[in-house]
């Protein structure tokens, strides 16, 4: 039975007094809206803007969306939407809607997921518009056609606390009508304020090496899986605070035989909190400086904390930043799970900036909740998709605790070996990592 919120009973209170004036007229009594169904702690709300339910690629029925949304208009499409399974989640569209109200079980925190595709010839510009969540912008200028081009599935996602029974959501145009296909709303926990789950600002004197209650290490030579040339290290000479707020995460060319007893000709270090801190949802955000040159390759990432029990890729990697030396100014996003009958399957795109990613210090990000993620650069989504996007056999490995690593690899099978123009000592510079929900 659905969960009644205040508003909601009020107004079904209104309905029954009427109700009882008319019993003479049992046709009316029949004509009274069922409420719409709640956000629960175990069941999402999933919306398309169709008179009819529709299923997605996974099963998964999706109601009408005339319930939750004020204004707004139907339209559909017949172009081809890609980056989805699930298109016709896209192919369905609320024109101009002014916003909707989603009713919640209890009070916390919710975690939003607009589905959207950009399907008219429109140049970036002529179509923005904001999000509001609790009377609070949650997103400000969605330029879906600038983000992701015309006709491909994409995702605007953020958290909002809730504590009256409601979470009413408002869409303001900037520039044109704004364009809403289907909405997925999902509880995402209990808090109801923003709160710091983990922060490391590297603050302390120039050598020494960064807190052990927050970072511990993997240390080793043996390839790591990708044939790389270096030996992890946990000394100093290889992480290190340099005492201006920063994380030097160095490598060096030495030969160095570490305590697996393999030698190798550079060493560096592979930073971890798989046994200080895992976290399931939220904002994590990292402010970096890569270093330049052939045959390195930096990297900010997340490993499910399950991998000890089940392995990789059944734990699910989230690679929130890569570069490589060859491609200078692309940062890549890449994420890595397990298909039903067993082997790997990835998603990923890129990043291209203007300069090297070497010339400054870029925040790199991600946005995770429930069956859904986005990875940023400066703040600017590059990569969004959804549990619904992925093909049917893909298992959406997604949904569980991770941890968060820092590395910087010298040599393997993507960068390939440095050479005499590579220049050492290497350094990635990690000004903080913020973890918040």
């Amino acid at each position: 039975m659905p969960i009644l919120t205040p508003r909601f009973a009020a107004a079904c209170a209104l309905i029954t007094a009427a109700a009882g004036v008319l019993a003479a007229q049992p046709a009316l009594a029949a004509t009274v809206p069922t409420p719409p169904a709640a956000v629960t702690t175990i069941k999402p709300v999933r919306v398309v803007p169709a008179t009819t339910a529709r299923l997605d690629a996974t099963g998964h029925a999706w109601a009408p969306d005339a319930p939750y949304a004020h204004g707004g208009s139907y339209l559909t499409t017949t172009n081809t939407i890609s980056h989805s399974y699930s298109s016709t989640l896209y192919k369905a569209i609320r024109r101009n809607p002014t916003g909707y109200s989603f009713p919640v079980a209890q009070p916390g925190t919710y975690f939003v997921d607009l589905f959207v595709a950009e399907i008219s010839n429109i140049k970036p510009g002529q179509r923005v518009w904001d999000v509001t969540a609790e009377g609070k912008t949650a997103v400000a200028n969605v330029d879906v056609v600038r983000e992701a081009g015309q006709n491909r599935a994409w995702h605007v996602l953020f958290s909002a606390p809730v504590t009256d029974g409601v979470l009413d959501l408002g869409i303001v145009a900037r520039a044109g009508l704004p364009l809403i296909d289907s909405i997925e709303v999902d509880y995402q926990g209990p808090q109801t304020s923003a709160t710091t789950l983990f922060s490391d600002d590297f603050d302390g004197d120039a050598g020494t090496s960064p807190d052990a209650g927050r970072w511990g290490y993997d240390v080793g030579g043996g390839g790591w899986g990708n044939h790389e040339l270096e030996t992890y290290t946990d000394r100093p000479e290889n992480a290190s605070v340099d005492g201006s707020g920063n994380l030097a995460v160095t490598a060096r060319p030495e030969t160095f035989t570490g305590t697996d007893g393999i030698t190798r000709n550079y060493t560096s270090a592979r930073l971890s909190t798989a046994s200080t801190f895992a976290f399931t949802y939220g904002t994590a955000q990292a402010r970096i400086r890569t270093p330049k040159g052939k045959g390195l390759w930096p990297a900010f990432w997340a490993l499910g904390s399950d991998m000890p029990l089940v392995g990789w890729p059944n734990c699910g990697e989230l690679d929130v930043m890569e570069t490589v030396g060859s491609t200078p100014n692309t940062a890549y996003q890449n994420i890595h799970g397990t298909l039903k009958t067993g082997p790997e399957w990835s998603l990923g795109t890129s990043a291209v900036l203007s300069s090297a990613l070497s010339a400054g210090y870029h925040t790199y990000g991600l946005v995770w909740g429930p069956n859904a993620l986005a990875i940023t650069v400066d703040g600017r989504a590059y990569m969004t998709t959804s549990a619904t996007d992925v093909a049917p056999a893909n298992l959406w490995t997604f949904n569980h605790s991770f941890y968060l690593l820092i590395d910087l690899a010298v040599g393997g099978s993507w960068p390939g070996s440095p050479d005499s123009t590579t220049p050492f000592p290497a350094v990635m510079s990690v000004d903080y990592v913020h973890v918040t929900s």
